[in-house]
């Protein structure tokens, strides 16, 4: 019989039903002629991937950039005319950075080859009605699997046999507390993890053993569809480098148009052709900042430097600056929000409230009664329970390690807040045996010998200990157990859930010498009935997994930043809105939905939606790609934080995929852009902050640039415009191409790579996002014109001066006025406020640039050998102090451009680039 049951709801219907959509025996599985023929149909259980990356290809795709080929363009014409040194120091730049690019990017393409490294090598499977070990590429739908602790499971299979089975899902969930697992069926709706009776690819048995058929293999596993789905992703560019691809655009369209102007112009005022055509190539030359590819590439890597040193590592140098216009995070709860360790906060027994001081599995609290601390001699109700949560209990608690389930450790840390040690207690109780936890009993047992006789203690659901419990321990004593006091005992319980809280049930009973024998490890036998009979209910503890303190304080600075946060976790929706509303996520306004009901929405409704959910609760892998996407169809820029293979694709999808580095699986780390060290949410935050700084800093030496080129280019342009109008009245260049060259590659690339090094603002983090649509040019284009133009006018008087003495003493006091010129503006570069608001030494960096930039000047012009090769000359003193005098304007700079700027340039600046 044919089986193409594929869609198949197999965790809606029973394991038997299931076995015989899948034609299979649920005792012999399949024959080995019936499995041969399903590893045709359906092919082997490989996770399949796209063709190979290209290296090649790879290295040549970093030219694409528009401002990349207009450098070549600017080394091509510099070999023209014959500056070959110009020409060569371009293209080591574009050498260079196409080198880093290449290297991130073939990195990064290694997401798939992390996800197959994850394929299960061998399998035990029942054939012919033998186990037998087989390759688990071999492994098809219908095969019976024979699971044990320890193993990988080679595939999604729906449970047929639990004993006491409980896998690992982290990788696929991202919540590290064991899956218990069941045979029944579940709901046709429930999220994949809520599907207690499936087992999937790639995770992990834990504890326990048991047998599941095969009902998915390959890419049609939920593992399958995750590596199909970060297949078909495409990753968008950065903000960053749209900006500088439409600014490379712009300013080529520019700089053509006005060498165009500049040759016409000053062919028609008499020059020769030649002349004007060599001075109009070296003019575009010298307009292009070549030093700007480097220089973005140096701050970028300082920045990756910084935040390496605070826990955040960058896989892919554009994530530093996009990090800075983040709008949105959505971060997972368990390990980033939290600790990931469970905290007893809430003891509920003899009728009264207890709290619990202290968080994780610290031992450092008390536990107090109406805010005053506790004796146990006069509570000995809660003295048994705390005794009892200890000895029931297979996990240990030192004080430099934890080891065992974090709900148990919890507990033994609650207990040694009232000085109970489990070895303490072992002396007086001597293990006999126990039942273990299992999901359908949803308790556990274990049984001791004391002088006081033999005595079970039992920990599990309030329920289910209630079902089972004839009496309650009240004030010292057993007292029967009234419909009214279970009554009132589950609504406790249901208010401690409400609140987001694990709750767990205790109780005991003292055995009569006839029940001595009784076989622990027999769950279903009548003896083990009798151990959790007739029981006497304690009460209850209830724990919650404590948010981290620093995740409070960053949650509150992401809000003053006008970055919103919101929180997507595989957790319970009532566990998840307790937490974001601690943590301040969750306010007014804000809501909260499971996967399911995120599944019933469209694309257009949840894109409606999404701003004013704040919590996503209980998703499946491809909620969290819709959530992505949704939040980018709003123009936000997301950065998505995720640990498991489930959030691979979401990870690659974000402007910001951030991996978690404790916890984090490698297919994420390698789809993600930054790897969280310390999985800690205020790490994130720390790194968002350093992104805003970086670009901060990457607009600022733009702008110095760009304000320093432009002054250049209307040097030469008004020199020619006045040749012109005003024909042989001593009007020749101000500066030849080699001094412009010089000017544009050396004196200006060091006070631009300071300025990528400049300290953070103290209200950088008190700004909004900027947009994606906001340019690198937002708000300096005034700034650029009017330096430019003073810039060019004090540079041709100081020209026009010089012109008294000979042309070689006008072109060298011109050329020192523009680069004393350069370099002051340097300093109004230093983000919004202007040179006198500023602490002068508030950048070393800068002073010592400016130093070393005027030092060579003076070097220069002082030195003969240098000055021939640049075609200046020594100057006196008296020229000097008039070449610095028609410099200085630069310090006024900002005190003209602002009115203009808000008047002229307003709207302008908002959008492009």
């Amino acid at each position: 019989m044919e089986y193409n049951s594929l869609n198949t709801s197999w965790h809606a219907i029973e394991a038997a039903e299931a076995a015989k959509k899948l034609c299979s025996d649920l005792e012999k599985g399949l024959d080995s002629a019936e499995a041969e023929k399903r590893l045709l149909q359906f092919g082997e259980n490989k996770i399949t991937s796209k063709k190979g990356f290209n290296a090649i290809k790879i290295f040549f795709g970093q030219f694409k950039s528009f401002l990349v080929l207009l450098l070549i363009a600017a080394a091509a014409i510099s070999f023209f005319i014959g500056e070959g040194l110009d020409a060569g120091v371009i293209l080591a730049i574009i050498i260079l950075n196409a080198m880093l690019g290449f290297r991130q990017e073939f990195k990064a393409e290694k997401a798939m080859q992390a996800l197959q490294k994850l394929a299960v090598p061998k399998a035990i499977v029942v054939r012919n009605g033998k186990e037998q070990a087989v390759d688990s590429t071999k492994i098809v739908p219908g095969d019976l699997i024979v699971l044990r602790e320890g193993d990988r499971v080679p595939a999604d299979a729906r449970i047929i046999e639990s004993i006491n089975l409980k896998t690992n899902e982290a990788i696929l969930s991202g919540e590290s507390n064991p899956a218990e697992k069941q045979t029944q069926k579940i709901f046709e709706t429930a999220g994949i993890a809520d599907r207690k009776n499936m087992l999937f690819l790639s995770t992990t048995i834990v504890y326990g053993r048991g047998k599941a058929v095969a009902t998915a293999t390959a890419m049609q596993t939920e593992f399958g569809k995750i590596s199909a789905a970060l297949q078909a992703i495409k990753k968008e560019e950065t903000p960053l480098t749209k900006n500088i691809n439409d600014f490379g655009k712009k300013l080529a369209i520019a700089i053509v148009a006005i060498c165009i102007i500049i040759f016409f112009l000053g062919f028609f005022a008499g020059n020769n052709a030649r002349l004007m055509f060599f001075t109009s190539v070296s003019l575009a030359v010298a307009a292009v900042p070549e030093g700007l590819p480097a220089v973005v590439t140096i701050t970028l890597a300082l920045g990756m430097k910084a935040m390496a040193g605070r826990n955040a590592l960058i896989r892919k140098m554009s994530a530093v600056e996009t990090l800075g216009s983040t709008s949105v995070i959505c971060s997972d709860k368990t390990g980033t929000l939290t600790k990931n360790e469970l905290n007893v906060e809430k003891i509920f027994c003899n009728n009264s409230f207890f709290e619990a001081t202290g968080t994780g599995f610290e031992a450092e609290g008390k536990i107090l009664f109406e805010k005053k601390h506790v004796e146990l001699e006069k509570q000995p109700e809660l003295e048994l329970l705390l005794e009892a949560a200890v000895l029931c209990n297979n996990a240990a608690l030192s004080e430099n390690n934890a080891v065992g389930d974090p709900t148990e450790i919890a507990l033994l840390a609650l207990a040694k807040k009232a000085c109970i040690e489990k070895k303490s207690l072992e002396k007086e109780f001597v293990f006999l045996g126990e039942i273990p936890f299992d999901s359908e009993r949803k308790r556990m047992s274990s049984v001791f010998e004391s002088g006081k006789g033999r005595i079970v203690f039992c920990k599990g659901s309030v329920e289910s200990l209630l079902e089972k419990s004839s009496k309650i321990f009240l004030e010292g004593k057993e007292k029967p157990l009234s419909k009214k006091d279970f009554q009132d005992l589950m609504e406790k319980n249901d208010l401690l859930a409400r609140s987001g809280y694990r709750v767990l049930g205790l109780a005991f009973n003292s055995l009569s010498k006839r029940s001595h024998s009784l076989a622990f490890e027999s769950p279903g036998k009548d003896g083990t009935n009798s151990i959790e009979s007739e029981l006497v209910f304690l009460g209850m503890a209830a724990m919650i997994d404590s948010p981290r303190e620093e995740a409070r304080e960053a949650v509150q600075l992401c809000q003053k930043a006008g970055i919103e946060v919101k929180m997507i976790t595989g957790d319970h929706l009532l566990t998840a809105i307790a937490i974001a509303k601690e943590l301040g996520i969750m306010g007014q306004g804000g809501t909260a939905i499971s996967g399911a009901e995120l599944e019933k929405m469209s694309e257009k409704e949840l894109e409606e939606k999404i701003l004013q959910i704040s919590v996503f609760a209980r998703v499946n892998p491809e909620h969290k790609l819709l959530i992505v996407k949704a939040l980018q169809k709003k123009g936000l820029t997301v950065a998505m934080t995720g640990d498991g293979i489930n959030d691979a694709p979401a990870l690659k999808k974000a402007d910001i995929g951030i991996a978690m580095g404790l916890t984090g699986t490698e297919a994420s780390k390698e789809a993600s852009d930054m790897v969280v060290l310390d999985d800690n949410f205020a790490t994130i935050v720390s790194a968002v902050k350093e992104g805003r700084r970086i670009f901060s800093n990457i607009q600022n030496f733009v702008k110095y640039l760009l304000a320093a080129n432009t002054a250049e280019v209307l040097l030469i342009l008004f020199a020619i415009v006045l040749e012109f109008f005003f024909g042989n009245r001593g009007w020749p260049l101000p500066l030849v191409p080699v001094q412009l060259l010089f000017i544009n590659l050396i004196t200006d690339g060091l006070p631009a790579i300071a300025l990528g090094n400049e300290p953070a603002a103290k209200d950088l983090m008190l700004e909004k996002p900027r947009k994606k649509s906001q340019g690198i040019l937002h708000n300096t284009i005034s700034f650029i014109l009017v330096s430019g133009i003073i810039g060019a006018v004090f540079t041709l008087v100081s020209f026009r001066i010089g012109l008294m003495q000979n042309i070689e003493t006008a072109q060298t006091m011109a050329f020192a006025t523009i680069i004393i010129f350069e370099t002051i503006i340097a300093f109004n570069c230093r983000g919004t406020k202007n040179i006198f608001q500023i602490n002068p030494f508030g950048n070393k960096s800068l002073v010592l640039a400016a130093i070393v930039s005027i030092a060579a000047l003076a070097a220069i012009i002082t030195i003969p050998a240098a000055g021939i090769f640049l075609g200046v000359k020594s100057i006196s003193a008296a020229e000097w102090a008039i070449a610095i005098a028609l410099a200085l304007p630069a310090m006024i700079i900002p005190f003209l451009e602002k009115p203009l700027q808000g008047k002229f340039f307003r709207n302008s600046n908002a959008k492009s680039i």
